[in-house]
């Protein structure tokens, strides 16, 4: 039992952190869940990721023929919503689960179910879509402004770092938004002055971040080179036998799904980064109190 009590040792939200620090801890938070947050991640991210490789899959065929616009187009525009509607669940998995293990005694998640937690994933996937609607926009229009000023050498890397700190700060705004149970306004002000006091921390986390996600991400596309290169070089009979090219689709499918979850369970471990972040800037530039109210999570 002591033994059991050590691996679910509760993780303080609220305490200041260093990057590295930030990144370690959200490491622990999944090792320490990692079975409640693969069970969560398996009924609501995967079927979503099934889906979305339709539309990957669809919008690759359609490239590799000839380039066939309209189907282009749609599978494009079907990929990218419901991207949008994967990085909302992958908030809202984190976020339940904060609010499950914030409210515990002991952090001990295990025996947490998804019946347990419907409800609650319903309402906060509600908040965080809401939430989204206002940040996708201004999102858009940050990218504009950014692609402008990309092309002025004397301000390009400044633009570039200062577009990465205004992403993490609306980034930031659904973790406002769900965990302190504010109106969306306010949270956007909150993410707005916490990164005033923290942008460097904020940019070296995004930096740091970025690293960790381009590894994983380099890893999980290395079986769809592979296939890509047997394909093109060791298969040049496969546009004329129908069995050899089904075959080859399936594989391919199979693979975009597996690079499609492992995206969103990389966007788990950015938005528990988030997470971490959110409490090490509450930890040092809130009132204690506030941080003790907020860690009750007394409206769960």
């Amino acid at each position: 039992m002591e033994a059991r009590n050590d691996i679910t040792r509760k993780i303080p939200l609220f305490a200041r952190r260093t990057v590295g620090e930030k990144i370690n801890t959200s490491l622990d938070f999944l090792r320490q869940n990692w079975r409640t947050a693969l069970k969560l991640s398996i009924y609501i991210l995967l079927p979503l990721a099934l889906l979305q490789s339709v539309g990957t899959f669809t919008l690759v065929k359609s490239i590799a023929s000839d380039y066939q616009y309209s189907s282009t187009d749609s599978s494009f525009l079907l990929t990218l919503l419901l991207t949008i509607i994967g990085m909302c669940l992958s908030y809202t998995v984190i976020l339940t689960l904060f609010q499950y293990y914030m409210g515990s005694d002991d952090g001990d998640l295990s025996m947490l179910t998804f019946s347990d937690t419907r409800g609650q994933l319903w309402r906060n996937f509600k908040k965080v879509f809401v939430s989204s609607l206002p940040i996708i926009t201004l999102m858009a229009i940050i990218s504009l402004v950014m692609f402008v000023l990309m092309f002025l050498p004397l301000v390009s890397i400044l633009a570039l770092l200062a577009y990465a700190v205004l992403c993490a700060i609306l980034m930031m705004v659904p973790i406002y938004y769900v965990l302190e149970a504010i109106p969306l306004g306010d949270a956007f002000n909150r993410s707005y002055g916490h990164a005033k006091e923290s942008w460097g921390r904020m940019l070296g986390l995004i930096c740091a971040l970025f690293f960790v996600i381009s590894i994983i991400q380099s890893v999980t596309a290395v079986p769809i080179m592979v296939y890509a290169f047997l394909v093109e070089n060791l298969v040049p009979s496969a546009e004329t036998l129908l069995s050899i090219k089904l075959g080859l689709d399936v594989i391919l499918y199979i693979l975009l799904i597996v690079q499609s979850f492992f995206s969103y369970l990389t966007m788990v471990l950015v938005i528990t980064c988030l997470v971490f972040h959110y409490g090490s800037n509450a930890r040092e530039n809130d009132d204690l109190a506030i941080a003790h109210d907020i860690d009750n999570f007394a409206n769960l």
